[in-house]
């Protein structure tokens, strides 16, 4: 473990790309762009109780994915006038390639256990829906950021440990009030809640959405049916904000229920409390719809 955590340190002192700025030696204010929801969650956190730090979100908007995201002037305004840019990292956020050309930003995903989604031929960016990468997430962001700003490392270091050991915790709560559930496998509007099945030991025996942004055909509706049927399933997840087309067709198909999970990719909250609700949120949807 101590050799897996200093390899992450190191690699996140390597991930600052772009020029590199000068350590802080003052109070001067550090404005923090942050791509995503949960990024911005989780670096609210590693900035807890240091002064003169301001954690800002950039995609604020309701939006299912970002897989066909593309910034807007205010994204931007956002972004060019912050003193560093932090983003999930993992091919998510592919409507940023022009612009971290020569720009210093700070990739949370470096170093972690990423899933290879072999149909795609890339990365599974969706690390934060696991409670123990969020928390290596945390660390990334943490050391980043000491780098940065050394006369806080300390306390960023403080905070992503804190971080850790909360989420770790969390992590067996959450897993421990699925002990009872009758079914463990599930059907969801696409493969973006895997990390959170692992997590949980749950199982995605299927996704509705074959390709980012394509409605269900009929032959997949009919695929999806028979899984229902093998496995009793009462219930499809579909995402928030996402298409419920293909779900409604399978409740009529099937007599299931239909019911919203969260990816997390919008919100108003800005605390760990609010990261371990939406997944605490996600867990009793699942409690409910197979009690």
């Amino acid at each position: 473990m101590k050799r897996k955590l200093t390899l992450i340190i190191i690699s996140a002192l390597l991930f600052l790309s772009g020029c590199t700025p000068s350590s802080s030696t003052d109070d001067a204010e550090l404005t923090i762009a942050c791509t995503t929801y949960p990024v911005y969650l989780l670096t609210q956190a590693v900035t807890e109780q240091v002064p003169s730090t301001d954690a800002v979100l950039v995609v604020n908007q309701q939006v299912s994915c970002l897989h066909n995201y593309t910034l807007t002037m205010e994204d931007m305004k956002i972004i060019d006038q912050a003193n560093l840019l932090v983003i999930n990292g993992a091919g998510l956020e592919t409507f940023l390639d022009d612009v971290l050309d020569g720009r210093t930003y700070l990739d949370a995903s470096t170093g972690l256990d990423l899933r290879w989604n072999e149909e795609e031929g890339e990365y599974d960016p969706h690390i934060w829906m696991d409670p123990t990468l969020a928390g290596q997430m945390a660390l990334n962001i943490a050391t980043g950021l000491s780098s940065v700003d050394v006369k806080h490392a300390s306390q960023y270091q403080a905070n992503a440990a804190q971080i850790i050991s909360e989420l770790s915790q969390f992590q067996k709560a959450m897993k421990d009030q699925l002990t009872s559930l009758p079914i463990r496998k599930l059907i969801t509007f696409h493969d973006g809640f895997l990390y959170f099945a692992n997590a949980f030991d749950l199982d995605i025996v299927a996704s509705v959405e074959e390709e980012a942004g394509a409605e269900a055909s009929a032959r997949r509706i009919k695929e999806l049916s028979a899984l229902i049927n093998q496995y009793h399933l009462p219930s499809v997840f579909i995402e928030k904000n996402g298409s419920t087309s293909a779900a409604n067709a399978l409740s009529q198909e099937c007599g299931v229920a239909v019911c919203t999970l969260d990816m997390g990719m919008n919100g108003t909250g800005n605390s760990l409390a609010d990261y371990e609700a939406l997944i605490q949120n996600n867990i009793n949807t699942i409690r409910e719809a197979y009690k």
